[in-house]
């Protein structure tokens, strides 16, 4: 049974997840309220539309807002969303070990009756679960939205690429735990996952135009993510299992090194 870590973990970030949580659905219904009238921007869609490649793949690619689909595969989900649960994980896996080791609260933590593993495993199954309530308040705001704009849109679609989204963020969460625990030094680990997040970022934007850049499109989490313009075409099964393999793999490294490391020092 998991102890009171997991309980109080929660317990501690319920404000910063309530306002995380308001201001999702506060984006969610602004930019369903304002689709219709960008959508008879007719000078703005020619503008998207005549974009050079380069500035297509940064913002999103094409499909631009000729549909409710490219529009939200525009606005939110090529950018704004990623980059939202991206900040939450890396700021929250930072803070998991590191964080209490600098504030010398760790000493305190594992004075109780907990191994080091179960110390990561409930930080991590907190945070998770965090990570999944933003995503179900981000689709309950966006499915809300399109019912009361009357926009049509596939709510279950919607599920796939915000699930997407949270697979992506578990991607960082566990990889800034695993520098976390590694470095035992917060701003190092925030610093590192949030430069990993931006250069891989950048390689997926990049690789369709410069060919160089293509054989490496596959070590960039983006691509898993929404490669398949997931509110398009639905999930790939491949992507999922890869990303799934990801957040396996960072969570792993974060236990062995929690578990070797000399705390002491």
């Amino acid at each position: 049974m998991l102890s009171n870590l997991f309980g109080k973990t929660l317990r501690d970030q319920r404000w910063s997840l309530l306002g995380w949580s308001i201001g999702l659905a506060a984006l969610s219904f602004y930019l369903l309220y304002v689709y219709p009238f960008m959508n008879r921007a007719g000078e703005l869609m020619k503008v998207l539309d005549n974009l050079p490649p380069v500035i297509k793949n940064l913002i999103g690619k094409n499909n631009f807002m000729a549909t409710p689909e490219g529009f939200l595969n525009l606005q939110p989900f090529s950018i704004l969303a990623p980059l939202l649960f991206i900040i939450f994980a890396v700021a929250k896996g930072s803070d998991a070990t590191a964080g209490e080791e600098e504030r010398g609260t760790l000493d305190l933590l594992l004075a109780n009756p907990l191994q080091r593993w179960q110390v990561v495993m409930e930080k991590f199954l907190a945070q998770a679960l965090a990570l999944f309530i933003l995503g179900l308040v981000f689709w309950i705001g966006l499915a809300a939205g399109t019912w009361l704009f009357s926009i049509v849109v596939n709510w279950w679609r919607l599920v796939e690429v915000i699930f997407s989204c949270f697979l992506l963020g578990l991607i960082f969460l566990t990889l800034s735990l695993a520098i976390g625990c590694l470095s035992g030094n917060k701003k190092f680990s925030v610093g590192i996952s949030s430069g990993f997040a931006v250069v891989t970022y950048l390689i997926n934007a990049y690789a369709p135009m410069v060919e160089v850049l293509r054989p490496y499109r596959i070590f960039s989490p983006f691509y898993y993510y929404n490669g398949n313009t997931v509110l398009i075409n639905g999930l790939n099964f491949s992507h999922v299992l890869v990303m799934t393999g990801l957040v396996v793999i960072f969570l792993v490294a974060a236990l062995f090194f929690f578990n070797r490391r000399n705390l002491s020092s």
